[in-house]
């Protein structure tokens, strides 16, 4: 087994809106119109070895109409050891190149891998939220996303690395980062923001969605990633930061895992 194995998803989508979820998580949406093909890491959203789960929904971008000539997508998960990435394995495979057969306009496909990972992240450790008000944690929510809001317009740093300490350490150890890279990344978590013209995007165009069998909960806009949208006075930095929370026990707060 590689000793500190990245996971790398690829997909190349054409004719439609995706979303990408790994493991139940919302990983990444696409609502733009156009073609596009990326690669991204996934090892924050493997949260200890075994079996794994992607799941893709495409959309046509015409409600209800069939998908387009030339609608597409391919999907690979790729792993290769740190440092390393010319050497690899590929551990999902997946193409469809007639989508315009689809007459729905809607799109779905589940795959399962394997993974092994020197790690074990406090996203394993999640009490189910089933059975709490959702009122209540919806509060909590927005009390945090004030609260995040505020570091950002105030550049208070700490607050930030106080609000985030978890996902942050999740993310630093499923990508094995060293001390000096942690404390050189900490550092510049809220530069290049312009803080004076950021500003609190009204809470009520946020709706509350579930994942991973009601363990993982967050707040999102509609054709959006979960998320705290920091608002600003100039539209054109205004952005989405992606936001997860859970529960470590039922007596505990929700906090920020992803």
């Amino acid at each position: 087994m590689s000793t500190r194995p990245i996971y790398e998803l690829y997909i190349d989508a054409k004719g439609g809106f995706f979303e990408l979820l790994v493991n139940d998580i919302p990983f990444y949406f696409y609502y733009n119109v156009g073609a596009t093909a990326f690669r991204l890491n996934i090892n924050s959203f493997i949260p200890k070895s075994g079996l794994q789960h992607l799941s893709l929904r495409m959309l046509c971008v015409e409600p209800g109409e069939p998908f387009p000539e030339g609608a597409s997508v391919e999907l690979k998960i790729e792993r290769y050891e740190k440092g390393n990435p010319r050497e690899r394995t590929a551990v999902l495979d997946y193409r469809n190149m007639q989508l315009s057969d689809n007459k729905t306009g809607i799109f779905l496909h589940q795959q399962s891998f394997t993974a092994e990972v020197p790690y074990t992240l406090s996203l394993a450790n999640s009490v189910s939220l089933d059975n709490y008000n959702e009122e209540i944690l919806r509060k909590e929510m927005e009390d945090a996303y004030r609260e995040y809001t505020e570091a950002m317009r105030t550049n208070d740093l700490s607050k930030y690395k106080a609000l985030t300490a978890e996902r942050q350490e999740n993310i630093f150890t499923s990508l094995y980062v060293d001390q000096a890279s942690r404390n050189k990344q900490e550092a510049g978590y809220l530069k290049g923001i312009n803080h004076q013209q950021v500003k609190l995007y009204p809470m009520q165009h946020y709706k509350l969605a579930f994942y991973d069998n009601k363990k993982l909960v967050g707040l999102q806009k509609i054709k959006d990633a979960p998320g705290i949208y920091i608002d600003s006075t100039n539209p054109e930095d205004a952005f989405i930061e992606y936001i997860i929370f859970h529960k470590k026990s039922a007596a505990s707060p929700l906090t920020i895992v992803l």
